[in-house]
């Protein structure tokens, strides 16, 4: 997957700049709030439907706009495509592939994976399981597409049983949905189970890389607890009057978590500080995007944003070491404030554009200019 051209109309303070991008290796760099994250804003809504720093969508149109524009041309699974995405500042949103109408967001997510670090994603860890559990089932999607029918059965089925609970139904009519349920849940679990199996190594190479000898793996919890082994449809069964008296289903695959865990019994967001924590997500997020690259039908986008705001330098030049290794085929788009700590990145790389971004302009810059601005 790559993005070749993109052109971004009224959002936030960017100027409406038109870019074409290289597809190995693109860097803005420019102060702070000059429209840099806009940009990688933009790319990530391309391929989410949604921003990544904040849950208004109203936030992301310029000031005294009705709507923002978004219209792209990537290459997609080899074939070229043309993408258009309208939000209004009432949510409706119009979204074109090749001209003809995209109803879905999971269309969006299938054509366009993006993956992105941030300092919005440092807080992975103490944030609570929703948090991880996307980011798990992002993963999924991208390695098996499947699983988004057998979640959305499994979902509809759970609001069917809790709609019953709720009515205070007897066991004999919400038992109905059981059979179906354990079963979906077991399809949902295995695929996220073997998803995590994938990952494992590659995030434990990665951990100590970053942060020495600590021994941290990655752990599902399904979303219930079976201390006896007897099965999802026996539980069902035991908590049959807890749920009715909660109104909802207790243990369910929208319950399920990643523990982190260290030395496979100790919390990662406990013992580990403030810094490994994230030291810790940027293997987290290096791992799934190897994944990618290995089982995904495509490689993501890969969005790194102020490189230089969270990690110090030994590991801001680990991770570079990283991404100049990255195959030929993953697209990699970066902000940064100085250019100073990506020069050996840059060096490395042939197939690279610098854009220079202040007051929401957007200026591609050639190699042998950047000292006019980094004076």
């Amino acid at each position: 997957m790559r993005v070749n051209q993109l052109t971004i109309t009224q959002v936030r303070n960017l100027q409406n700049p038109s870019l074409n991008f290289s597809p190995r290796l693109n860097i803005f760099f420019g102060p702070n709030a000059a429209g840099k994250s806009s940009i990688l804003e933009s790319l990530y809504i391309l391929g989410n439907g949604r921003s990544f720093r904040t849950t208004k969508h109203n936030n992301v149109i310029t000031e005294n706009n009705h709507d923002f524009t978004l219209f792209a041309k990537v290459e997609s699974s080899d074939i070229n495509h043309q993408l258009g995405f309208n939000r209004q500042r009432n949510g409706d949103t119009t979204i074109k592939l090749n001209s003809e109408p995209v109803n879905r967001l999971s269309t969006l997510a299938k054509l366009c994976p993006v993956q992105i670090l941030s300092p919005e994603q440092y807080d992975l860890l103490v944030k609570g399981p929703g948090a991880r559990r996307k980011q798990l089932d992002w993963g999924v999607f991208h390695v098996e597409h499947s699983v988004l029918e057998v979640w959305q059965k499994t979902n509809k089925i759970l609001q069917h049983r809790n709609k019953l609970l709720k009515q205070k139904s007897g066991y004999s009519d919400v038992s109905v949905w059981d059979n179906q349920l354990v079963s979906l849940s077991e399809q949902v679990t295995q695929l996220r189970q073997a998803y995590c199996d994938k990952i494992n190594p590659l995030f434990s190479q990665l951990c100590q890389q970053f942060l020495g000898q600590l021994d941290i793996k990655i752990n599902l919890f399904p979303g219930w607890t079976d201390k006896h082994s007897i099965g999802l449809s026996a539980i069902y069964r035991e908590q049959f009057e807890k749920d009715k008296k909660l109104g909802f289903t207790q243990s369910s695959i929208q319950k399920a978590d990643l523990k982190f865990l260290i030395d496979g019994t100790k919390s990662a967001g406990d013992y580990l500080s403030r810094g490994q924590q994230k030291l810790l997500i940027t293997a987290f997020k290096l791992a799934q995007l190897k994944v990618m690259q290995a089982y995904g039908q495509q490689a993501p986008v890969f969005l790194l944003d102020d490189i230089g705001a969270e990690l110090d330098e030994r590991h801001q030049n680990q991770l570079l070491d990283l991404l100049a290794s990255q195959p030929n085929n993953q697209q990699i788009f970066i902000t940064c404030v100085h250019l100073e700590p990506l020069k050996p990145l840059i060096s490395h790389c042939d197939d690279l554009k610098l854009f220079h971004v202040e007051h929401g302009v957007v200026k591609e810059v050639a190699k042998d200019e950047i000292e006019v601005y980094e004076a």
